[in-house]
Order: structure tokens, then sequence, then C-alpha cells
């Protein structure tokens, strides 16, 4: 076991201290503000744990009471409890030992089992169950043994009792690169027997022997909970609350349509809006005016975390299925209110202008929430007064931290209870000792860990003697949801059949029980297709809406072989609702690169019309566009760089970006098709050398906080190097989307030297500071452009070139003196909605061809319906080589009677077009190297249209031959 601890330390040290090398924090300018005054600034003085308790603040009927404190507990981050109530925690005490985060790769964290053996409600043994781990962040009870996070390894350690036994690595990419605030966590067991992470799209599951990995949803940062029903719930440090609308795996997204009101995961359910009880200069980046109001308080949380849906019994009813939510830097926890209305979990603040537990202490460190088995709600407090990591730490917290003496002491934490002060708790439970004949009754316990518990170890007991007791609970319609858990386990026992879904389907009423088996029908082993569909059939005959959903999105993951079954089954679910968008959103979020098929079997059934005949049919355009760029652009690429940049990017970028580069939700935007990356490589070195503020723009979405983190940091102060900087956006720019030239290692040190002031750039800056451009327009007069074909009029105006149309006029092109090859051109044009132009590129006009008649590529200008605008047109040759249909994005980004912006890049074969930032085309052909750039005003036959006019300003290009 040592050796196989260094071994994962050394690893560990490699990746961390390269990502804190990375990513600290390079100043900037308002970082000297003082933001709250010292003087009302409460003492940071570190508080015994009982006088803790006194300065809480807690809603009223409620208390607090102390589970365990230091030293029995350090440092915690996670907890679970087992079968007898004991409760297992991580300890992290690695995390920020200095404030440069130097050591926090020693394998110093710890595995500890906490156990009440008087019973008075105070865990007073404490023991530990393993050390010299290097910050472990999440742990589960399972399988006999505890699965256990600690990167970038996923362990399962077997039990002798509470002492360790053997060492499993379930997964050794459970969490590659990324640091401690951007790595998965949770390992929660929910209802249907698989264990899910926040920060993570893998799920886990041991079963016959084995251990299985599966693709999930993308979820969370920090923590993940489930509500009664099996819907997971998680966030991020920006946004309070996200949750499920259907149990996992359940419902598919279609990249050709985004759903037009269904967002089945994720989707969020609460304002931002936080309300400490102290002044928060101690946030990360108080001194943004947006962070803090008027009296030094915490505006929207920042450190949002631990989300955990109460399932107790402790609480008055009207409580249970709330969540409640820590804010770290906030010192406190939040309750949102939560309501189901048919199938839409609907979430809200109960008080007003307050919250469900605060405090004045700014050690108070909550970071994870539990119901209990004894039916109250426990919190996590790391109690600490450092929690940002190096990587995001700024020049002002760093401040905030020395003056209030912050830093130390390290090696403290509590757990907290919080009880209804009226009620009793319930007491410790046994039920390790308990019959499977009594865990099968504890499915229909009031208390939703009980039920839990009981469900895993029926499962992990192979308890199959108990199917008949199982089958009573599933088939007792007046109690939902011990019904799911019932069902739930004979299916982790390997003993549902098709007759036992359709006997369930016949006694039960709720919809989220029929939406369950109908689930199971498409996922239990040995069903047919034709047995899955016909329990579905049934329900769906007297569906409610929340059932038909339900049924759509379980007969959507029918076999691709019995699809035209499942179809008709889905049409017959639209025809009995057929204003439901939701059921819609399921049924085409299952169709990738299969709606043509579906729109074949949907007219064959006379279904011709109407919103789902009308999804499919758009979703099926936007399935015939096909990847812009279908060939290796660039094929002696330097392979041991890209790997290099590979490797550096899932360290450092993924925990952010994404492994794919597609964006994480509430952390940072897409780097697939941002302008931001394939345009001008200098830019994009600007950008990650001294690090992005505020909005941004990416492919025609804005993207905010708290959409995402308000901040990128540069790394132009760390000691990343030049050529691991070349590595990672040569990665970038040729691995990830449509491709674009490599990033020398030349190019960052020559971008370094020229821009040194290492000031934070925003969109703006980052605009400005590309370079080498040449204006094709004075602003005043036509030098340099002349008039080809047509008698359409071109005049200069107000600063701007006016192309106006003339009747019986065949195209008119105002074209430059020069001929360009290799270029990149940027210009503004603001057209009537009436008619037509376009932006010749690489074009000819030559009197003995076609009478002078200009050909060549043209950049089309379309402000009709069709919205064209950016697609790539054949002027007097073969026509359209790239339209934009099926591309919404683009087609969406045409702006009607205003300045539009086009950037148009030819380089080699590679032809490429952005209007207003979207990429529109993308394209290659290498029928012209070289030609002129022309303005056309295309001709008319009408005279009703003669007189219109388009204005074209600000052209400027870089030739590059």
């Amino acid at each position: 076991m040592r050796k196989y601890i260094l071994i994962v330390a050394g690893i560990l040290v490699i990746s961390s201290e390269l990502e804190a090398r990375a990513f600290q924090q390079a100043g900037d300018a308002d970082q000297n503000a003082v933001i709250v005054l010292p003087e009302n600034i409460p003492d940071a003085r570190v508080i015994p744990p009982n006088a803790a308790i006194v300065d809480f603040q807690i809603q009223d009927g409620f208390e607090v009471q102390l589970v365990a404190a230091e030293p029995d507990i350090v440092d915690p981050v996670a907890i679970t409890f087992d079968e007898d109530g004991a409760i297992w925690a991580v300890e992290m005490r690695g995390y920020m030992p200095t404030i440069s985060g130097e050591g926090e790769s020693d394998p110093v964290g710890r595995i500890v089992v906490l156990r009440d053996l008087d019973g008075d409600g105070f865990f007073e043994t404490s023991s530990v169950f393993m050390d010299s781990l290097v910050l472990p962040r999440a742990i589960a009870v399972y399988a006999g043994g505890v699965l256990v996070a600690e990167p970038p390894n996923l362990l399962f350690i077997e039990r002798n009792g509470y002492e360790a036994g053997d060492i499993t690595i379930v997964d050794r990419e459970f969490a590659i690169g990324g640091n401690p605030e951007h790595q998965p966590n949770g390992l929660l067991l929910a209802m249907d027997n698989w264990i899910y992470n926040a920060k993570s799209d893998q799920r886990y599951r041991y079963r016959g022997g084995e251990w299985e990995k599966e693709k999930t949803e993308y979820r969370g940062q920090w923590g993940i909970s489930q509500d009664n029903w099996g819907r997971l719930f998680y966030n991020d440090n920006s946004q309070v609350l996200r949750g499920d609308e259907f149990m996992p795996n359940l419902v598919s997204s279609n990249p050709h349509r985004a759903p037009a009101k269904l967002n089945a995961y994720g989707s969020i359910r609460t304002s931002n809006r936080v309300y400490p009880r102290r002044v928060n200069p101690g946030v990360n980046r108080a001194y943004r005016p947006e962070t803090l109001d008027e009296t030094g308080r915490l505006v929207n949380v920042t450190s949002a975390a631990g989300p955990v849906i109460y399932r107790g019994d402790n609480f008055p009813r009207r409580f249970n299925g709330d969540a409640f939510v820590s804010e770290t830097a906030g010192n406190l926890v939040m309750r949102v209110a939560m309501r189901d209305s048919a199938g839409i979990v609907i979430g809200a603040a109960p008080y007003v202008n307050d919250e469900y537990l605060t405090a004045t202490d700014e050690r108070f460190r909550p970071v994870n929430g539990y119901s209990a088995p004894d039916g109250s709600l426990y919190i996590v407090d790391m109690y600490r007064g450092v929690i940002q990591h190096v990587t995001y730490l700024t020049d002002y917290l760093k401040r905030q931290i020395a003056d209030r003496n912050l830093a130390l002491p390290l090696g403290l934490g509590r757990i907290y209870r919080m009880k209804w002060s009226n009620a009793t708790l319930s007491q410790g439970p046994r039920l390790s000792e308990a019959t499977n004949s009594d865990l099968v009754g504890h499915l229909d316990h009031p208390n939703g860990w009980w039920r839990d518990t009981a469900q895993r170890l029926l499962i992990e007991r192979s308890a199959v003697g108990e199917k008949s007791a199982l089958w009573a609970v599933a088939l007792d319609d007046n109690a939902p949801i011990s019904q799911l858990h019932a069902l739930w386990t004979l299916e982790g026992l390997g003993l549902l059949s098709p007759a036992d879904l359709q006997a369930a389907a016949d006694v039960s009423s709720n919809p989220k029980v029929l939406g369950s088996i109908a689930h199971l029908g498409v996922i239990i082993r040995g069903i047919q297709t034709d047995e899955a569909l016909a329990v579905m059939a049934s329900i769906s005959v007297d569906a409610v809406p929340e059932t038909a959903v339900y049924v759509a999105a379980a007969a959507s993951r029918i076999e691709p072989g019995s699809s035209d079954a499942a179809w008709r089954l889905q049409i017959r679910l639209h025809e009995q609702f057929p204003d439901d968008i939701r059921l819609v959103d399921v049924i085409v979020g299952a169709l990738e690169d299969r709606e043509a098929e579906f729109l074949d079997l949907a007219e064959s059934v006379g279904l011709t019309d109407g919103n789902l005949f009308q999804a499919v049919s758009s979703a099926a355009g936007m399935a015939l566009v096909q990847p812009a760029a279908l060939v290796e652009l660039f094929p002696n690429l330097d392979a041991r760089k890209i790997s290099r940049g590979k490797s550096l990017y899932l360290t450092i970028c993924a925990a952010c970006h994404g492994a794919d580069g597609g964006g994480l939700a509430s952390t940072a935007p897409p780097l697939v098709r941002s302008q931001w990356v394939l345009q001008d490589p200098d830019r994009l070195i600007r950008l990650v050398l001294d690090g992005m503020d505020g909005p941004v723009e990416v492919d025609g979405v804005r993207y905010s906080s708290p959409d995402i983190q308000p901040v990128m940091p540069g790394v132009r102060t760390t000691q990343m190097s030049d050529e691991d900087i070349a590595a990672i956006l040569s990665f970038i720019r040729t691995q990830l989307g449509p491709q674009s030239t490599q990033v020398t290692t030349e190019d960052v040190r020559r971008v370094r030297a020229e821009s040194s002031s290492g000031a934070i750039h925003n969109t703006q800056s980052l605009k400005s500071s590309e370079d080498g451009w040449t204006s094709l327009f004075d602003g005043n007069t036509l030098d340099g452009w002349t008039q080809i074909n047509g008698s359409a009029t071109y005049e200069v105006r107000d600063g701007t070139i006016v192309g106006r149309t003339v009747h019986n006029s065949p195209n008119s092109f105002l074209a430059t003196d020069r001929m360009y090859g290799d270029f990149i051109l940027e210009l503004e044009f603001k057209v009537d909605p009436s008619m037509n132009s376009g932006i010749q590129i690489r074009s000819t006009s030559d009197p003995e061809i076609m009478r002078g008649r200009v050909h060549g590529y043209q950049v089309e200008i379309d402000p009709s319906d069709r919205a064209w605008t950016g697609g790539l047109y054949d002027e007097g040759r073969r026509g359209w080589l790239f339209d934009l249909r099926g591309t919404p994005a683009a087609q969406k980004a045409f702006k009607q009677n205003e300045w539009n912006h086009f950037r148009i890049e030819a380089h080699g074969s590679h032809i490429r077009t952005w209007l207003n930032g979207v990429l529109a085309t993308d394209m290659i052909d290498t029928m012209t190297d070289e030609g002129i750039i022309a303005l056309q005003v295309h001709g008319i036959s009408s005279d009703a249209t003669a007189g219109t006019e388009i204005r074209w300003r600000n052209l400027r290009i870089k030739s590059e031959k």
C-alpha cells in the first residue's frame, strides 16, 4: 500500500504544482481598493466549537448541535454513514497548507471513522481507517467496502470492521487534471443503483463481480444529492442550485435542435441572491463593484457548494424535499423551498433578506450537507481561514488573508447537526444486524437515508429470497416512493421480468412510478423489445402529460432495429398531447442523425404537420450539414508538440473548458468554434498571457457571470514556459473542432515581449490588439477602387461607401485595383432588407471570359428570410458552395437594419467567414488562389426596388501574399 501511495503522490505533485504555477493570479488594477473599512470587519480569531454554536443564527424552530470537532475531525470535506450510523469522513488535510499552495501534494489526507458509542448524539470515538492519502475528496460505503476519490484514482478499499483491507483501483482516470476546486467528487449512490459525481460525466456500479463505468450527463462542481424520486441535484460556485427533471440517462439531447421548453438535466432552480449576516471583504474578487453591496455584504453566491435535498423525518413535513446549500465564502447555509408541478421542479427563496443559517465567524466554512440517519440535517464545516485555492487566489485576497491572519491555524474542523427543536431524533440504526425482511420493511421508512440504505444492503446481500415481500411493496399504489425503492431494488437483484413490469403498471397511478416502470423496461437485462413496448403502450393509454413525457423518453431508448414501433408509440403520445412541447423535446432529442427516417415514418401514418413534425423537419435540415472541414488541413503537425499540448490541456484547461473543449456550465465558455481560438494566434496568445475579464461572445452566444466565471486568469507571471503555452494552443487550434494553424514557441516569445504590461484584457482590448492592418478605404474617396460591370452607383457618403441599385442593371462590382491571395479581410455593412449583395474575393474580370463578367468566390449578403449571409457562393461559375441551410447560429447572427461585421480569411485552399463573430463558412476549395476583392450591388429587374442601398465601412486587410 505504501508503494501505491508514493506513486500517486508523485503524479499529483507534477500535475497540481504545474497547474498552480500556470494559473496563479496576476494582479489587476482594482485590487488595492479598500472595500470595507478595517474597523468594520469582525475579528477573525478562532472560535471554539461550542462558542461557535452561540454565534450561529438559525431560523425559528431549529437548533444547532455539535456532532464532532477537532482534534477528532480535521479539514473534513465529505462524509457518509454506514449501516450502523457511523460517520466516515475524508480529511483533506493537504489543502492549501500555505498561501502559495506548497506542500499540497503531501500524503497527509485521511479517512476517519466517527462513532457515538454512548448514544448522546456527540460522536466521541474517532479512529483512522486509512492515512497517507493525497487530497481525498469523496467517500461512499458500498459493496462491503469503501469507495474513495483520491485523484487521479477512484479506489475501493475492503473493510475489516473499521480497519482497511486490500485496495483496488476502480478507475485510474477518475479525476485527471484540474485542481481541488474542479475535480470529480460526490460518490452518490442513487436510486437507480448507479454512483454519480459532481464535476463528472461518468457513473459507476459494481455488478456480478465486475466494476462498470458508463457515460452520463455532466453535472455540477462540488456536491451532489438526490430527491425522493431519484432525481439528481447539484450546483456550481456561482449557481445556488441546478437539478434534473428526470432520473439519469433517460433523456437524450440532439445537436441538431436545442430543446424549446424542456431542460431535462441541469435546470437552474432559484435565484443566486444571498444575504450574509456579516461583511464579506474576504471574497476573492470583492474589489469588483458588483460583488458586494453598499454595506460590504456579498450580493450573489460565489462559493455555493454541497447541496443536499432534505429527506429526513425530524423537520416538519413541509421541509421534506427542500434543498439546503452551503455558501462557503459567505459563512452561511441557504434553504431553497422546492415543489413539484407535474414533473417540473420549482425552487424559491423562502426567507426575506435572510438565510437558513448564518454566522459572523469568517472561519465557518460549510462545504457539504447530508440527510442523516437520525432524521436531522448534518453540515460539514472545514473550519479554516483560507478556502480559495491558489489557482484563483487574487492579490487582493492575499492581502485580506494577511491582514486578519487567516492562513493559520490549520488542523480544525467541525460537523454540526440542524434539528427541529421540538422533535426528538431517531435512535441510531443497527442495520448490519437487521434481517432481510426487516430491510424490506425499511423501504417504507419516513427517512430517505433508511430507505436508501435498506435498498443498498438488500442488493449487496443478494436477498433474492425477499422477492415476494418486495413485490408487495412494489404493488402498493398508496406509497409511491416505497414502490420506486422496491422496483429499483428488484432491478439491482436481477429479479424483474416483463410480466412483473406489466403487473406494476396495472396497479400504479403515480406518473413518476409509471415513468420508472417504462424506464426499467428498456434497461433490465434479457427483456425483449416488443415486451418493453407492450408495457409502455399500456401505460400510455390513460396517461397524463407527465407520464406521457416519461414514456416517450423511455421509448427513445429502444434499440434502432425496433425504432419504427417506438416511433409509432411516440407519435400516438404526441397526438394525445399535441401542444405539449416537452413531449416534442424528448422525442426529437433522441433522433440525432435519424430525423429523416422518422419523417418518412411520420408521413406514412399521416403526421405531416404540427409541433412534432415541424421540429423534426427543422432538425433534419440541420442534420444535412456536414462538418465544415472534412480534410486534415495540416498534415505535417508536430506530433510531439500536439501530444504534449493535449496532456497539458487535460491537466490545466479541461477542468473549466471541458475535455472536449465544449465549455462547462457556470465555469467557462466553449473553445470549439470560438473565434478567439480560430482567428489571430497573436491575439489568442495575449489572452492566455494576461487573462480575460468580463462578458465574452463565442460563436454568437454571449457568456457572462454567473454563466461563466467572471475572470480567466493569465499566466504571464507564472513559471509556465513559452514552449508549454505554444503546445497547449497548438492542440486547441488543431484538434478541437475546426482547425487553425499551430502556434510556435517563437510566436509566444515575440508576443510576450511586444506586450509587456500584463493588464488583464476584455473583449474590446483584445480586438484592438490585433495589428498589421492596411485600410482599403480612406473614408473620403474611392481611390484604389474601380467599378466593373453594371450601372449601379457607388459614392462616398458620411465616411461610408454607398452602393445604390439601378433598374435593369446587371450585377455591379466596385473592385480593388490590386489582387489578393492569402489575406484576412474585415469590414462592416448595412443593407436594405429588400436587396441582395455580397463581397467578392479571389475573383476575376477578364474580357475574354464571359465578356468580362466578374466571377469567383462571393461571401453572401442575404437579408431575406433565407438568412444565408456569410455563406459562400461561386459567382458566374458553380453557384452555391457553402450555404447556411440548417446552421441556425450563423443564420441568427445577421442583424436586420443594423451594422454587421464580416471577417473573411483565405489561407491557401482554406476559406472561412465570420458574421458578427459567428463562424459561418469553413470550407476547402482549390479552384482559385488569387484575385480582386469587390463590393457587389445585385442586379434588379423591378423598378420598385430601384434606389435601395447598401453601405460599407471600416474596410481593412492583412495581406499575406
